[in-house]
C-alpha cells in the first residue's frame, strides 16, 4: 500500500510523512517524559502480562504525555506537577490502541506483533480494560501534589472526555464508508481529538491556568485532533509501515471513512462513484485508487483542509502566559502532521 517514488505520487514530497516525530522546540521537555515513562513501567510491573506490555510504551511516542507539560507550561505552571496526569493519558491511549488493533484486525503495532496476535483476543481485552483503571488510578495519585478539588476536576474531566472518545469510535464503527463531511468531522472530534483535548485540559488544570485558558486549549488540541486524523488518512494510503510501525491500509481495508475518499465521493460522477466503489474491494488497487485521488486534485483539498485547523489551533494559543509552553504546543501540532 506504499506510494511509489516513481508513481502518481511523484509529484509529492512525501519523505516527512514517514519520518519519526521530531520536534524543533525552545523547550527541552524530555526530562519530564522520561520519568513518565519510568513511572509507566514501575506502574505495569504488577499487570497482567505486564512486562510484555511495557515493551508497547517503550517505543510510543508520547505526543500526548507530551501535551500534558507543554499546556502545564504555557500557563505558568510546574510540568514536573502534571506528571502523573501525563502517565494518565499514556495509559489510556495504550489500552485504546490494544482495542482498536482487536477491532481492524492489526497484525502488527509499534513494530511488535500486536498484543492479540501475542496472547489472543481475550486476554488483550482484559489488559486494556486493566489499563483504563490503572489510568484513573495514576490521576489519582497527583492528590499528593495538588488540592483535592482540582484533582477531582481532573478526573472528571478525564472521564468525560474517554467517553467521548469511546462514542466517536462507535459511531465510526457503525458508519458506512460514504458518510457526509460533517459526520466524519464529529466522529473524528470524538474518537480522535477527544484523547488529545484530555491531556491539554490536564495540563491547564494542574498548572493552575484560567478558565479562558481551559477553554482555549481545548479549542487548540481539538483543532490539531483533527489535523492530526487528516494526516493520518492520508498515511493509511501511502506510508511505510517500517517508519510508522503498523500496517498501512488498515481503515481501507476494514471500509472506514476517510476524507481523501469522502471528498473525491462528494464530487464525483455515477461513473467515477462506480469506479472508486470497484477500488476500494480491490486488494491491489491502490495505486489506481491513488492516480483517481490526484486526477481530482483530492490531495490538494485533504491538505488546504489539514492546514486550516492547523492554523485554527495555533489561533487558540495567543492569550497563554509563558511563550517557552506555547511555542512547544506550537511544535507539536506541526511535528504531528508533517506533510
Amino acid at each position: 500500500m506504499a506510494a511509489s517514488t516513481d508513481g502518481p505520487w511523484s509529484a509529492y514530497n512525501w519523505e516527512p510523512v514517514q519520518a519519526s516525530f521530531c520536534l524543533n522546540s525552545p523547550v527541552d521537555y524530555a526530562r519530564y517524559l522520561e520519568p513518565t515513562r519510568q513511572s509507566l513501567y514501575s506502574r505495569l510491573r504488577g499487570a497482567p502480562a505486564g512486562a510484555l506490555v511495557s515493551r508497547y510504551f517503550e517505543r510510543g511516542k508520547m505526543l500526548r504525555a507530551f501535551l500534558v507539560f507543554a499546556a502545564c507550561a504555557s500557563v505558568g505552571g510546574d510540568p514536573d506537577n502534571a506528571l502523573m496526569a501525563a502517565e494518565a493519558i499514556e495509559l489510556l491511549h495504550g489500552a485504546s490502541l490494544f482495542h482498536d488493533d482487536i477491532m481492524d484486525n492489526a497484525a502488527e503495532r509499534r513494530g511488535i506483533v500486536a498484543l492479540h496476535e501475542q496472547l489472543g483476543v481475550g486476554q488483550a481485552l482484559v489488559i486494556g480494560d486493566d489499563l483504563l483503571l490503572r489510568a484513573f488510578a495514576a490521576l489519582a495519585d497527583a492528590r499528593t501534589r495538588h488540592p483535592a478539588e482540582t484533582v477531582l476536576q481532573a478526573m472528571e474531566a478525564l472521564n468525560q472526555l474517554a467517553r467521548k472518545c469511546c462514542r466517536g469510535q462507535f459511531e465510526e464503527l457503525r458508519a458506512s464508508r460514504w458518510i457526509s463531511e460533517e459526520q466524519y468531522f464529529a466522529i473524528v472530534e470524538g474518537k480522535t481529538a477527544s484523547p488529545f483535548i484530555a491531556a491539554g485540559v490536564l495540563g491547564v488544570l494542574l498548572g493552575g491556568g484560567t478558565h479562558w485558558q481551559l477553554a482555549q486549549v481545548q479549542v487548540y488540541a481539538r483543532e490539531m485532533g483533527i489535523a492530526f486524523q487528516i494526516h493520518d488518512d492520508l498515511l493509511d494510503l501511502i506510508g511505510e509501515p517500517a517508519s510508522m510501525g503498523k500496517p498501512v491500509g488498515n481503515s481501507l481495508a476494514e471500509g472506514r471513512p476517510m476524507l481523501p475518499l469522502i471528498y473525491l465521493w462528494q464530487e464525483a460522477s455515477e461513473d467515477v462513484r462506480s469506479k472508486l466503489r470497484s477500488l476500494v474491494k480491490s486488494a491491489g488497487g491502490c495505486d489506481d485508487l491513488i492516480a483517481l485521488l490526484q486526477q481530482h486534485a483530492i490531495v490538494e483539498r485533504i491538505l488546504l483542509a489539514r492546514t486550516r485547523h492547523l492554523e485554527a489551533a495555533h489561533a487558540a494559543l495567543k492569550d497563554f502566559d509563558d511563550p517557552r509552553g506555547m511555542h512547544a504546543l506550537c511544535a507539536l501540532a506541526c511535528g504531528t502532521t508533517q506533510l
